[in-house]
């Protein structure tokens, strides 16, 4: 259990506050001078600045510079004391997690909580957030869930416990009591199945990842009622899923890119499972729109990432209003409100690469 990288840095700033006889009122470290004292770049430095303006600790206002708003101590009490991040560490190592956006987020609508990433062991999960749980119960402030690609047995345990929580991605069917967000799977895979067909694919390779949701097969249907009205037959598609495993995905994908009527779409539901298709086309040396199209439903990056070579389902809604949807409905639910709707649907757009 830790903390994200950007909530560390904002911590150890705070503490900094703490100490010195700064007030209310006093001039506060630059971007630069924040980067500085931390040994980080300036954009995390940046970051960890934003997180103590989420938190009502400084103001930064352009031309002006930085001030202290309120000190540490004084800041107000959040509805919640503490809030875990549950993602399985894999996931959020070779996928991430909208990162530092979402974490900026959930201290805006939160900012006097604690953020913690707890990461699910790849068995057991079920146990893992039992002994949560009961952690969280035993404390005297109130603490929260937000469960990141979670599986059933961690859904139903959490919704059961009665403490609040938001699923960040696709609810279990037999859950109804969570509340939740996600993207709007139906609309990507009807929006990446019919970029395929305009491409001209008359074959469609589906790749998913081995652990399977129920957002998956939302967007599937989508993907076979699209390709299906544009003449595409059931026996025109191949669905695999696959490991988190480049080596794996090469040569699953390989056959498939030999064998199959040209140009062949390739469906991915990850920027890993694309850069494996990828690279299993350069190796059977096949050109990128002539031989095959690739085309991915999940893609989380940073501002400053080298933009994908491929088209993908984009959210129109940023990392940080997300984080701030979430946060808004874990604070209804701490003050014994409602949260209406539910849950919420972010549209999507095809984000093409550039050139």
């Amino acid at each position: 259990m830790k903390s994200s990288r950007i909530v560390q840095l904002a911590d150890l700033l705070e503490q900094e506050i703490r100490g010195s006889k700064l007030r209310p009122g006093d001039p506060y470290l630059s971007t630069d001078a924040a980067a500085s004292k931390l040994h980080v770049s300036t954009q995390a430095a940046n970051n960890a600045l934003r997180v103590l303006v989420k938190r009502g600790v400084i103001h930064r206002r352009r031309r002006l510079g930085t001030y202290i708003a309120r000190l540490p101590d004084e800041t107000p009490a959040s509805a919640l004391q503490r809030v875990h991040v549950v993602v399985h560490e894999n996931y959020l190592r070779q996928e991430g997690l909208l990162g530092d956006g979402l974490m900026l987020g959930l201290q805006g609508e939160l900012p006097g909580s604690q953020l913690q990433f707890n990461f699910t062991p790849p068995l057991d999960g079920f146990e893992f957030v039992n002994r949560l749980i009961a952690e969280a119960l035993r404390t005297d402030g109130a603490e929260g869930f937000v469960l990141v690609r979670a599986p059933l047995a961690v859904q139903r345990t959490i919704a059961s416990s009665g403490l609040p929580a938001v699923v960040f991605g696709s609810l279990q069917p037999s859950v109804q009591s969570l509340p939740w967000i996600d993207r709007d799977q139906r609309q990507i895979g009807g929006l990446l199945g019919s970029h395929l067909l305009t491409r001209g694919c008359r074959r469609i390779a589906v790749l998913f990842r081995a652990e399977m949701a129920p957002g998956d097969f939302i967007a599937f249907d989508q993907l076979l009622a699209v390709a299906g009205a544009g003449g595409l037959k059931p026996s025109d598609f191949v669905m695999r899923a696959l490991p988190a495993d480049l080596e794996a995905v090469k040569h699953a994908v390989l056959p498939w890119l030999i064998e199959r009527r040209r140009p062949l779409g390739l469906f991915c539901r990850s920027q890993l499972l694309a850069e494996g298709a990828l690279q299993a086309a350069e190796l059977a040396g096949l050109e990128p729109g002539r031989d095959f199209e690739i085309v991915v439903a999940d893609v989380y990056r940073k501002s400053s990432d080298s933009p994908p070579r491929y088209p993908y389902a984009r959210s129109t809604v940023t990392a940080e209003q997300i984080g701030h949807h979430i946060g808004r409905m874990l604070a209804q639910q701490a003050r014994g409100e409602p949260v209406q709707p539910n849950h919420e649907l972010l549209p999507v757009t095809v984000e093409l690469p550039e050139g």
